[in-house]
């Protein structure tokens, strides 16, 4: 509210503050309605920003020198805001993210260099950037700034963190060194959330798109182990382990020189283990559900991994059960001298059907016409025998 008579004080006093502020920014109020303009500067006044930025920038790293990152700081970002287009900017815009990551911002930072790599693609301190990057993902992803940053943040935010920072590793710069690395780092953190077709998904992309790289042996390795950890936990998805033998059989053909090829052959070994297992457990059920050719076909299966713990057991239930489903003999036993003999164990079946040919009537391919019976004499019906 004013009261009379103080209009005619506040525009004078609202003048001289602007003046004041005008000539205190060295002329920068007026460069920020060129900026919203898209106004580019002409070369006498494109000559004057980089002289400017560039003192500004002497007067940051003499504040930086001195262990004053607050104004230092303040100073870099002005060069940015009022002289994005001089030589200055570039540099201010990396020692932002620099002196960020000095205060154990990784956030911060990340971010600052991210806008360097948008606005600066082709500064000789690109890949510099990349890789600060990349180590900052990496501590965090190692918990380096979990408790900074993070204390107060559920882990889920701190996954998706990580999970942008790599992304964006991978696509600023595809070909260099850290987009396989990580890569890789994105299929360990799904790993670790227990998110296994995400990690499996994500090594798999590792291998597609860097074959030759050191890492791809071992993402080959881990998809393999992914799917032998389900079945550790008991997992009956037979696809686990037909996925987990192909993984392993695929890094033993494609990185034979490698540290990883070795330790798929110990992995094959365990997976005959555990299908042993298994089939012998099915054979199980089956004999126990009365269904016998079915167990012994688990069984024979069972016999043919002869390092099973199982292959004894297999064999003996084996033999029993082909003993429980074989015909009953017929011939008959031998008996000893001085032994009552035994009746010979018949199946009724076939006891009919040879009772039933025994007593067919014999017939023959052409019938006799009867002959005619002659009269009986009954003197002679009964003959005496001759002397």
């Amino acid at each position: 509210m004013l009261y009379p008579g103080s209009a005619r004080l506040f525009f004078p006093i609202f003048a001289i503050t602007c003046s004041l502020f005008i000539h205190s920014a060295d002329g920068r109020f007026f460069d920020l309605f060129k900026n919203d303009l898209n106004r580019i500067p002409d070369s006498a006044d494109l000559l004057r920003q980089e002289n400017q930025s560039r003192a500004d920038l002497d007067k940051a790293l003499n504040y930086e020198s001195q262990g004053n990152i607050g104004k230092a700081l303040s100073l870099h970002k002005a060069v940015v805001r009022y002289y994005p287009l001089t030589t200055a900017a570039s540099k201010s815009q990396f020692k932002i993210g620099v002196l960020y990551r000095a205060q154990e911002k990784p956030g911060k930072a990340f971010d600052a260099f991210q806008k360097f790599i948008e606005t600066y693609t082709g500064d000789p301190a690109f890949s510099d950037a990349v890789r600060y990057q990349y180590e900052i993902a990496q501590g965090g992803q190692a918990g380096d700034y979990k408790k900074k940053i993070f204390s107060i943040i559920p882990r889920k935010t701190q996954v998706s963190d990580l999970l942008k920072w790599h992304g964006k590793i991978i696509a600023n710069a595809p070909h260099s060194e850290y987009a396989p690395l990580s890569q890789f780092a994105i299929a360990e953190i799904y790993e670790k959330d227990n998110k296994t077709s995400m990690a499996i998904g994500a090594y798999q992309a590792l291998v597609d798109k860097y074959p030759r790289h050191q890492k791809s042996a071992d993402a080959q390795f881990k998809i393999g182990a992914i799917s032998k950890s389900e079945i550790n936990r008991g997992s009956q998805d037979h696809a686990n382990i037909t996925s987990a033998r192909d993984a392993m059989e695929d890094v033993i053909v494609a990185y034979q020189d490698s540290d990883r090829a070795q330790q798929a052959h110990e992995a094959l070994a365990q997976f005959d283990l555990i299908e042993a297992s298994r089939l012998y457990e099915i054979g199980r059920f089956y004999e126990n559900q009365n269904q016998y050719r079915s167990a012994i076909i688990y069984y024979q299966k069972v016999m043919k991994f002869p390092g099973s713990k199982h292959l004894a057991e297999a064999r003996q239930r084996h033999a029993d059960l082909l003993i429980k489903i074989a015909p009953l003999k017929t011939a008959t036993p031998q008996v000893k001298a001085g032994e009552p003999r035994q009746p010979v164990p018949v199946k009724l079946k076939d006891f009919a059907r040879k009772l039933r040919i025994l007593t067919k009537p014999v017939t023959t391919e052409t019938t006799l016409p009867k002959a005619a019976t002659p009269p009986v004499n009954p003197t002679t019906a009964n003959p005496q025998p001759l002397p």
